[in-house]
């Protein structure tokens, strides 16, 4: 599905001479939407909100102390593992996984070390491990459901420090399974940005750097980097959120960014594509947008307010290789 919106691109953006209408085409409750982020406390949104495609909400899960949550995960048996981390200044965090009706199963913490810690990011690997961001320590960890380290992957070295802020795990057409992250950079007096993919070796194997992206240094050209996704032939989709832009990146290269002009979009944080070729978009700390001709005009054709979101997942629904949606 992603191969065919890009394709029919060319080389960047596309263009159309005459305006095609927006028209649903979807179920709104084939696919569902899990919204993760932190509302500053008095707002009226969750840590963890599940919409239809309509964007509509159909179930939430909310947190004590007005912790946040950066992303989450939905398994078969419809429980739901997430990122929890509490809003700085304070710096606890855990992994967790809540049942249905909310209730929790299971919080691990002891692998981050009793340390002050942000989680920032969550993904699965192949083994089934969960592999989370930690930018307050500048790292990446995969640890497994019992709470062990599987493998540990640092950006502190004597230059400075890298802090991930944002992550996702593919298997690309090649077979190979790899990792992608998105960087915040100090080094020396500089702070630039940058997007790097790396490779997974085996379970407790640490990963092994394939390409990197890099913005300029210096505090004009701030790009801020987050949710890197894969595409489906191997590219990555990132957001500029500083730029209020969306780029592709191909092998290390900057393809192409849209919307070209910046101004439809505030802060963007996340970006997923659904099957119609439309993107989900988590924007401006306060809303979800679906934007259709993502490529072309950009045109924001449905909004929901979601304070303080950060990333999405989706959830296909159902049976025959869904899982479970949740409504209530």
């Amino acid at each position: 599905m992603i191969l065919l919106l890009l394709g029919c691109a060319g080389p960047g953006p596309s263009r159309h001479t005459e305006p095609v209408p927006f028209t649903e085409t979807l179920d709104p409750d084939a696919i569902h939407i899990l919204a993760a982020g932190s509302p500053a406390p008095g707002d009226p949104g969750h840590p963890l909100t599940e919409l239809s495609l309509g964007l509509d909400p159909r179930w939430s899960l909310d947190l004590d102390d007005d912790d946040g949550i950066a992303d989450a995960l939905r398994f078969a048996d419809g429980s739901t593992v997430y990122a929890r981390s509490a809003l700085p200044p304070n710096f606890d965090a855990a992994l967790e996984r809540v049942e249905a009706d909310g209730s929790l199963d299971w919080s691990q913490d002891a692998f981050l070390g009793g340390v002050p810690t942000f989680l920032h990011g969550l993904a699965l690997s192949p083994d089934g491990d969960y592999v989370v961001t930690d930018p307050i320590q500048a790292r990446v960890v995969s640890v497994s459901e019992a709470g062990d380290v599987q493998w540990e992957l640092s950006f502190r070295d004597d230059a400075g420090n890298r802090l991930p802020n944002g992550i996702d795990i593919a298997t690309g057409p090649d077979g190979v399974a790899r990792l992608v992250v998105s960087l915040l950079v100090f080094e020396t007096s500089d702070l630039y940005e940058g997007v790097e993919v790396y490779r997974l070796g085996g379970r407790t194997e640490v990963p092994t750097l394939e390409w990197a992206f890099f913005g300029g240094p210096g505090s004009t050209d701030r790009r801020w980097p987050h949710g890197p996704r894969f595409l489906d032939d191997g590219s990555v989709m990132v957001s500029f959120a500083a730029l209020g832009q969306v780029a592709h990146l191909v092998d290390g290269e900057l393809d192409w960014v849209v919307p070209e002009e910046p101004g439809v979009l505030a802060f963007p944080r996340d970006v997923q594509v659904l099957p119609d070729g439309t993107w989900l978009v988590a924007d401006g700390a306060s809303e979800v947008l679906r934007i259709f001709d993502p490529l072309g005009r950009f045109e924001v054709v449905d909004a929901a307010r979601t304070p303080g979101v950060f990333g999405l997942s989706l959830v296909t629904c159902g049976d025959g290789g869904g899982l479970p949606c949740l409504d209530g």
